[in-house]
């Protein structure tokens, strides 16, 4: 009987799928080991080749003898850990054990599991247990916390249930913290107290008198600062309100140790109480404005320089050129041609530059000693530049270049015709025409230098040890 060609070659794919299907590879590796009596290996072979198909008889019948062989293995492991009272040993061993058993019925593959080893198991999983809390609860007493954390962690992930393990855990973690606030407490260090008395009413706000700790740390800790006015005796009708600025920055800081006296209330004090630099020394003004405004600190400053450049402008005559086409003879061809021509031209070019700059010296002034915590001079300066060139001709034909008469040809005539040359030109036929206004670039100015003031305060105060 004839076959048709295309039934055997559709029958040829199929043994060639069936040949090259993962199921199969798998199978035959499981086989090997097997062979090699390598049982464990080679039920997880078979386990992936069921994974991909999980009626494939021969890996089923593997899994079946091999799976079997290996859970005997990794039972009498745990039976002589048994034997012999090792009960870390036992414990972890069985558990190993029924890993394997419930990887393998997951494939709906029976394996022999005797119920005696499990009660084994319950007994020596109990007296572990006890071993371990007892040991742990030792440690505890013993403040060895870490150590007391590591025994309690294990009960847990064998018996989350098993006793007060979850308090005695907890404990561990929680005493070791608390004692350590205490210590930065009683050092004066109320920074770290605070985080330390956080962490431990962040796991149980009822520790102790916990709660009220930490309100204390999070006061003493805290600096509060008032920004005064800086002094200004520049001739300038310009407004300098750096400290607006600096209030701003440091109120933005979201730093929770930092709180800033809002500027209405340092202003309206500093007018009803007539605080004034010129009659006070710095030390002075800071005990007095301290007493005033419930500050830890005031930060003052004066306007050691400041200057402004008006805008100016410069107006200049360039030489150059304009191109054109011309229809000109072109005697070879005997046809007229269209060639590019260039006419002398003049164009205008406008150059100027407007300029502010502030120099400024700030101090960070305790109001309980009256000394200076930290100081500096900061400056900075906001530069603005307009050029460009006006031309009332063609400007897209525009090109720059010398030349010594418009009449009359010169060696010295030159037009600047590449690419980057001509993209300068349009550049600036395209260029900023208006100055950005002196007030725009006070508030920049202003603000560059609030940042790096209220920067070096806040490094200050991440850096104080209370």
């Amino acid at each position: 009987m004839k076959r048709n060609p295309a039934y055997l070659l559709v029958l040829a794919l199929l043994l060639l799928v069936v040949a090259c299907s993962p199921s199969k590879q798998h199978t035959k590796k499981g086989n090997k080991l097997a062979e090699a009596g390598v049982y464990d290996e080679a039920s997880f072979a078979y386990m992936m080749a069921l994974a991909n198909d999980r009626t494939y008889v021969d890996a089923r019948i593997g899994l079946k003898t091999s799976g079997q062989k290996a859970l005997n293995v990794y039972l009498d492991k745990f039976f002589r850990a048994h034997g012999d009272e090792q009960l870390k040993e036992a414990v972890y061993a069985f558990r190993q054990a029924d890993k394997f058993y419930k990887d393998v019925i997951f494939y709906n593959v029976d394996l022999e599991f005797p119920v005696y080893y499990r009660n084994y198991y319950e007994e020596d999983l109990k007296a572990y247990l006890d071993q371990l809390y007892a040991k742990g609860s030792s440690l505890l007493e013993q403040k060895h916390f870490r150590e007391a954390e590591q025994h309690f962690q294990e009960i847990t992930l064998l018996d989350a249930n098993f006793k007060d393990v979850t308090a005695l855990k907890k404990m561990s973690v929680i005493i070791p913290v608390y004692e350590d606030a205490l210590t930065y407490f009683s050092a004066g260090n109320y920074r770290k107290a605070y985080v330390n008395f956080d962490k431990v009413y962040g796991m149980d706000p009822a520790y102790k008198d916990v709660t009220n700790l930490r309100k204390v740390s999070k006061e003493r800790a805290t600096i509060t600062i008032a920004v005064m006015p800086f002094e200004n005796s520049t001739s300038y009708a310009y407004p300098i309100t750096i400290n607006s600025y600096i209030i701003s920055d440091l109120a933005g800081s979201k730093n929770e140790f930092l709180v800033v006296i809002d500027r209405e209330n340092t202003e309206k004090l500093i007018k009803e109480q007539k605080l004034s630099l010129a009659n006070n020394s710095n030390e002075n003004l800071a005990v007095v404005a301290g007493e005033l405004m419930g500050a830890k600190a005031i930060l003052t400053g004066k306007v050691l320089d400041f200057g402004v450049q008006h805008p100016n402008m410069r107006h200049l005559e360039r030489t150059g050129y304009e191109s054109y086409q011309e229809k000109v003879y072109n005697p070879t061809t005997k046809k007229m041609e269209m060639q590019t021509r260039y006419r002398k031209v003049m164009y205008s070019e406008f150059q100027g530059e407007s300029a502010v700059r502030l120099k400024i010296q700030y101090q960070l002034i305790s109001t309980e000693t009256g000394s200076v915590l930290m100081s500096d001079v900061v400056e900075h300066s906001e530069r603005d530049e307009v050029r460009y060139i006006s031309y009332e001709g063609n400007a897209r034909n525009l090109y720059a270049g010398n030349w010594k008469s418009r009449n009359e040809a010169h060696p010295s005539d030159k037009i600047f015709s590449s690419f980057s040359q001509k993209r300068e030109v349009e550049s600036l036929l395209s260029g900023k025409r208006d100055f950005k206004p002196i007030s725009e670039m006070l508030v920049s100015m202003q603000n560059r230098i609030s940042n790096r003031v209220s920067n070096q305060v806040i490094s200050y105060e991440m850096s104080r040890t209370q």
